[in-house]
């Protein structure tokens, strides 16, 4: 599946960016690791088959933890546990979320790209006002951006 068919609404990725904003405001840093930790989420670094780079796991107790592809430089751990802190905030009641390619297959990997790339603004592939954009450009700009996190 393509991304660009996960089309979302601009009202939701508005809202996936305001979330990301506050998130930062509230916690004074675009760190994930150090977000996680001022929200008592373990994080483990383990050597994962494949392609998986990471992935949410909910416990009995609706604890969270995550799990990271040991085989990743800093900044490429950063942009995953990013990922991760997207599906906590945004899909806190989903079971597992596994982040194993960039490219999304689902809605939520999709949303929880967006939140990467709007908590972690050195992403960005373009610094565009969305409003301006036709729903294809903004598919387009989304796709753009989330190319950026290979």
């Amino acid at each position: 599946m393509d991304v660009i068919n996960l089309r979302i609404s601009r009202k939701r990725y508005t809202k996936i960016q305001s979330v990301a904003t506050r998130c930062f405001k509230y916690f004074g840093t675009r760190n994930p690791l150090l977000v996680l930790e001022e929200m008592e989420i373990p994080y483990s670094f383990i050597n994962l088959e494949g392609d998986l780079k990471g992935f949410t796991n909910i416990n009995q107790n609706r604890k969270h933890w995550v799990y990271i592809n040991n085989k990743y430089d800093d900044y490429s751990v950063k942009i995953i546990a990013a990922h991760e802190l997207g599906h906590i905030i945004l899909h806190r009641f989903d079971e597992i979320n596994m982040l194993d390619e960039y490219c999304a297959h689902s809605k939520s990997e999709y949303e929880a790209n967006i939140f990467a790339i709007e908590f972690m603004p050195q992403i960005k592939a373009l610094d565009l006002i969305c409003e301006e954009l036709s729903d294809i450009e903004f598919q387009n700009y989304i796709c753009s951006k989330l190319k950026q996190l290979k």
